[in-house]
């Protein structure tokens, strides 16, 4: 048998039976998964739809792991996770002529906080800038749809890092 083929094995074997898992992928063995409610964010920015881009992200994402269970009703979950857009900005970072812009970038602040429902105790709070570029089109539709999957790259940017801090907290 080959050894690096033989060490892979053995490494496997190894791993399976240690009890090794990522992070998030089981819950607690003691209690059951808290629940989880996010709401839509707010959105003080000018960009029409952000509030439910970046929460239905943040829903997929905790909808993923069984560390937590997501709920739709903030009355009846343990945790809520809020989260209000603060600006968004868009800039241009290439160009193909003196005049027009190649690839403008998109910087969002969102800020967050986890608290308890019951007391509203704040157990996280973060505010994340995001940055994202999108190519320019010259046609309005084509231009607007690359700038709306930027900011959907952003989402999903921002609630797998909201999702890896969230469990280092529970």
């Amino acid at each position: 048998m080959n050894p690096s083929r033989f060490l892979a094995i053995i490494l496997l074997v190894a791993l399976a039976g240690c009890g090794y898992h990522p992070l998030g992928s089981q819950p607690r063995m003691t209690e059951a998964a808290p629940s989880i409610a996010i709401p839509l964010f707010a959105n003080r920015s000018t960009e029409v739809g952000l509030e439910s881009i970046f929460a239905n992200a943040l829903i997929q994402a905790f909808s993923q792991t069984r560390a937590v269970q997501v709920t739709t009703r903030p009355q009846e979950a343990e945790m809520v996770l809020q989260g209000k857009v603060a600006y968004l900005e868009n800039s241009s970072v290439a160009y193909n002529s003196i005049q027009n812009s190649s690839v403008r970038r998109v910087t969002i602040k969102v800020d967050l906080n986890l608290k308890k429902r019951d007391s509203g105790k704040i157990l996280w709070k973060d505010t994340v800038v995001l940055q994202e570029d999108y190519e320019v089109d010259p046609n309005y539709q084509i231009g607007e749809t690359l700038k709306s999957q930027g900011l959907r790259r952003a989402a999903v940017t921002l609630a797998q890092r909201v999702l890896d801090k969230v469990l280092l907290v529970l």
